[in-house]
């Protein structure tokens, strides 16, 4: 038996703490002499020498020098993950000539930078990096959310799968997507029942109706912005559509153009003719759309100083 150095409680020779206090009860050996002190001890009761300052020399803290993101260009950066794929991810960015490690093991950021032409050669970077949080993307120089740049992909690998890739983005393969714009993400189809022939307005009640061409561009914009930077995204295209697209049309002088009727409301234009059974119709119309809407593709393709892929209009 022996009794505790702080509060003198009896405790047995084994114990390291003292069931009373709490207090540790392992001998403190002096770095200098070896003497064995004991626990409380400030000083070595052999040399003097301070036993509360020896303490076990700390790891260098690594210094990581932060690198300026490039002013130009897409930059990816992410760090490490215990993703499965971290590994792949590392091997995918070796590959970049711009490939940068900045720090060493687990405190390592790693990047790589492409031109905006050059987007196409993440895709297996990006792959691999799915799902990550410590993953982040510059344009410019500029942050930006990662969906904003990387919006295209799921779209762009459908295309790169389907029957025919250089007709995919004109809806070839859905006929509720079909488009002269280049790009199904438009929304603005070119069908009967789209969207894009409402966007104008009545002149006056002998059925001219005028574009919005200023709406159409800004729905354009709004809804392609996500996805500017995919590889497959003509911007000079579209303008080159909305150019060759009609300013003004009249359905009820010109058989190429037909009323869209306004069965919801009673909103538009009232129009008021004889049916082929002698009574009188009335009804109102919100927009004109194409009588023969492959008439009308082969009207628009006539005037675009751009040339469409093989089988658009058929």
């Amino acid at each position: 038996m022996k009794n505790c150095y702080k509060c003198d409680f009896e405790i047995q020779e084994s114990f390291k703490f003292c069931p009373n206090c709490g207090s540790n009860q392992t001998e403190l050996v002096c770095p200098s002499c070896k003497y064995k002190n004991e626990p409380n001890s400030k000083f070595c009761q052999e040399c003097g020498t301070n036993l509360k300052g020896t303490k076990k020399p700390s790891k260098p803290k690594i210094e990581i020098i932060e690198q300026p993101i490039p002013e130009f260009g897409i930059t990816v950066e992410f760090k490490y993950s215990t993703s499965q794929t971290f590994d792949f991810a590392v091997e995918e960015a070796m590959k970049f000539s711009t490939f940068q490690q900045i720090g060493e093991d687990k405190k390592a950021i790693y990047r790589v930078n492409v031109t905006e032409d050059q987007i196409e050669t993440l895709e297996p970077l990006l792959e691999n990096l799915k799902g990550w949080r410590n993953r982040k993307v510059y344009h410019n120089g500029e942050k930006v959310l990662w969906d904003s740049m990387f919006s295209h992909q799921w779209c762009y690998k459908q295309r790169k799968a389907s029957y025919k890739p250089e007709l995919y983005c004109f809806g070839y393969e859905n006929n509720y997507d079909y488009n002269l714009w280049g790009c199904i993400q438009t929304r603005l189809a070119f069908r009967e029942h789209s969207e894009l022939f409402t966007y104008g307005k009545w002149l006056n009640t002998k059925g001219d109706w005028e574009f919005d061409k200023e709406r159409i561009s800004h729905t354009l914009e709004k809804n392609l912005f996500q996805y500017r930077f995919c590889p497959a995204m003509n911007l000079e295209l579209v303008k080159d559509v909305l150019l060759a697209f009609p300013d003004k049309v009249n359905p009820s002088k010109d058989d190429d153009w037909k009323f869209i009727k306004n069965y919801g409301s009673q909103d538009g234009l009232k129009i008021t003719e004889k049916s082929s059974f002698g009574y009188v119709e009335e009804y109102y119309v919100n927009g004109a759309a194409p009588a023969s809407m492959k008439k009308f593709l082969t009207q628009i393709s006539k005037k675009m100083t751009k040339k469409l892929p093989s089988g658009i209009i058929e």
